[in-house]
């Protein structure tokens, strides 16, 4: 590809893409492609102090809250990118579950009445 954008001007690119074996197509996505992929240092660098902050509490819809407030130019999926990047993630939170008996209290016991003698005198 930059052999055929350095003599562009010598043959056509028709040409040289035949020869190459590359599409016309595949050639102008190259050009048009964009430069620079990586995150931004100043949204990861924000994203960071804030994440850290929060005691590394918060997700990214806190995060994205706090790049909403600031008026920085990021979208979601840009914050998104930077927060993979910098592998920040927020802490799930535990599901609450309820303690339904205490065995290991001092309060009476109710009797078994049954005494535990299970002897059915028929199937069900």
């Amino acid at each position: 590809m930059k052999f055929m954008k350095s003599n562009c001007l010598e043959h056509s690119i028709g040409s040289m893409a035949r020869v190459l074996g590359v599409s016309r197509s595949g050639y102008y996505k190259y050009l048009n492609r964009h430069k620079d992929r990586s995150v931004a240092p100043e949204l990861t660098n924000f994203l960071q102090e804030k994440w850290l902050k929060s005691r590394k509490n918060y997700g990214f819809k806190r995060l994205f809250q706090e790049v909403k407030k600031s008026n920085l130019p990021y979208g979601a999926r840009k914050v998104r990118k930077a927060m993979k990047h910098c592998k920040i993630s927020g802490k799930q939170r535990k599901q609450f579950r309820p303690l339904t008996t205490n065995s290991k209290h001092g309060g009476r016991i109710a009797p078994d009445l049954v005494q535990r003698k299970f002897h059915p005198n028929e199937q069900n």
